[in-house]
């Protein structure tokens, strides 16, 4: 991301492209860690965010002009542990309450982001971005598809018959 450009910002300017070999360029060039960690926390199946499904009861202040925000989830990125790792002995009302005090400093555009990748809804509001997309842009970061993975095992399968 340019300096100054939001992750909000990023993102749709990724989802605008006219193909998708432009988006994986975009995607695959961007040294910024909250990229592929946002993109990881919505689409890895393993992680599981310990917080309530919606949108929080936080104050929106959708009238900010973008560079005015208290943070950035540039910034804050990596403190988003704190609501996914259930060895973190915290009280669940402190994990809402941090949450919601992180929503409240970001410019709202970013919260948004946020949010939808708590709740698994990222690829609706960006729905140019797709699994397969962030899976090339960064092959390491997902598992291997259950289907991938069930290919595997059925071609090994049949190269121990063909091989006896």
């Amino acid at each position: 991301m340019k300096r100054g450009l939001l992750l909000s910002e990023f993102l749709t300017i990724v989802n605008d492209q006219k193909n998708d070999q432009d988006r994986f360029n975009l995607l695959k060039n961007e040294p910024s860690p909250i990229v592929s960690r946002v993109l990881r926390m919505h689409f890895h199946p393993n992680i599981t965010w310990l917080l309530p499904e919606g949108t929080p009861p936080y104050k929106k202040v959708s009238d900010q002009p973008m560079g005015y925000e208290k943070t950035t989830l540039e910034r804050e990125y990596r403190r988003l542990y704190i609501f996914f790792d259930p060895g973190l002995k915290l009280p669940q009302m402190k994990r809402e309450s941090l949450f919601i005090d992180m929503l409240e400093g970001l410019h709202y555009t970013e919260a948004e982001v946020l949010i939808a990748a708590k709740d698994r809804k990222l690829d609706i509001m960006y729905p140019n971005i797709k699994e397969d997309l962030v899976r090339l842009a960064f092959p390491d970061m997902l598992p291997p598809k259950v289907e991938d993975s069930v290919k595997k095992k059925r071609s090994r399968k049949k190269k121990v018959k063909e091989n006896v």
